[in-house]
């Protein structure tokens, strides 16, 4: 074999291990991909379902007999909601007091109603199961008053989850009110200073 010979094959059999070579590599990269991978989609179905467990789900509800009137807030969810705000309005207007909401729907009245009063600051939680009455009004001009105007009267509620990330607005107007779907939000904004207050003593 002359010296050209061995050197001719020591290049094929160097080309043919290196090829060996990037082959492994490449394998390797690849089941280090696909393993990544999993582990991503693992954690994000994990997280998805964790989110499902604590997922909390507002409810709207309007009560109204020859008693009373009253507008409550449950959470018929699976997990503690964070309320961001609750926000009334009138004629599409925020109404950051009741007695004013009360005064706009009542003109020329200085209505002072009488009944229970919750005001739901931001922060507040809602446990599951549980509930928050914002008001229950026995006066019967004021009742009157609220249910000829319920066309005019808007509620906007913001929570969150337990979890970061997961937050949901519900708005209804008028006599829709109580049946509100939920609408997966990024975060709430901050509208404190229209946040409703009932503005009486309880």
């Amino acid at each position: 074999m002359t010296p050209e010979t061995r050197d001719a094959d020591e290049r094929r059999r160097e080309v043919r291990g290196f090829r060996i070579d990037l082959l492994i590599a490449i394998c390797a990269l690849l089941v280090s991909s696909l393993a990544t991978g999993a582990a991503w989609w693992q954690s994000r179905v994990v997280a998805q379902q964790l989110s499902a467990q604590v997922w909390p789900y507002l409810s709207l509800q309007s009560t109204y007999d020859a008693k009373s009137i009253s507008l409550t807030i449950s959470n018929e969810g699976l997990g503690p909601a964070r309320v961001r705000y609750v926000v009334a309005t009138v004629d599409k207007v925020p109404q950051h007091l009741l007695t004013g909401a009360l005064r706009t729907l009542m003109p020329g009245q200085q209505p002072h109603p009488h009944g229970s009063f919750t005001d739901l600051d931001p922060g507040s939680v809602i446990r599951v199961g549980g509930s928050v009455t914002l008001f229950r009004i026995y006066d019967p001009a004021i009742m009157r008053a609220l249910v000829r105007n319920y066309d005019r009267i808007g509620l906007d509620v913001c929570y969150c989850a337990i979890i970061p990330g997961n937050c949901w607005t519900v708005h209804k107007q008028g006599r829709g009110i109580g049946s509100a779907e939920p609408v997966p939000v990024a975060e709430c904004p901050d509208r404190t200073r229209e946040s409703l207050q009932s503005g009486v003593a309880p």
